[in-house]
């Protein structure tokens, strides 16, 4: 089962983007890395980028913009590229044909070196909480098996260690 685990910051980036303005989709790359053949890790989720486009079913990131982030987060830390994240206006929180595209796309770029890339889709609730739902792509896209907030320290206990 894939297990995505979200630090409180990323999570936190993220909540604030999403309450920026709930009317509009926006969304951005969530960097980290693997924590074991089926767990990873969101130590950064960023926003789209000064040029993006958002509209209330769609975004469009600044590609430019997010290629530079990525590379250079990818060259100070240890950190790697894991996929993309954007919210829905709506609470469906499923995969539109537009965000299929996008992961396949995504997964063939050199830029973004992820074997299997995640996609995380968040939205408010009807209490106005911020739920997510994730995917990865292998030979398909199938839903990631849980997704939780990273408490380092618990993981230190059981063994496991990040970069």
């Amino acid at each position: 089962m894939t297990t995505l685990y979200i630090t409180p910051k990323a999570w936190k980036q993220i909540e604030t983007a999403v309450r920026k303005d709930p009317s509009l989709e926006t969304g951005g790359v969530m960097m980290g890395y693997a924590l074991g053949d089926e767990k990873w890790v969101v130590t950064y989720a960023s926003d789209p980028g000064p040029k993006a486009i958002h509209r209330p079913t769609s975004i469009f990131f600044d590609d430019e913009h997010l290629r530079k982030l990525v590379r250079k987060l990818s060259r100070n830390r240890r950190w790697q590229y894991i996929g993309d994240w954007h919210s829905h206006t709506i609470r469906r929180l499923s995969p539109s044909k537009g965000d299929k595209r996008t992961i396949w796309y995504k997964a063939n770029q050199s830029e973004y070196t992820s074997t299997s890339p995640l996609m995380l889709i968040v939205g408010l609730g009807r209490q106005k909480q911020l739920q997510a739902r994730g995917f990865i792509l292998g030979n398909s896209l199938r839903e990631v098996g849980k997704i939780e907030l990273y408490d380092r320290q618990a993981h230190r206990q059981n063994g496991e260690t990040s970069p």
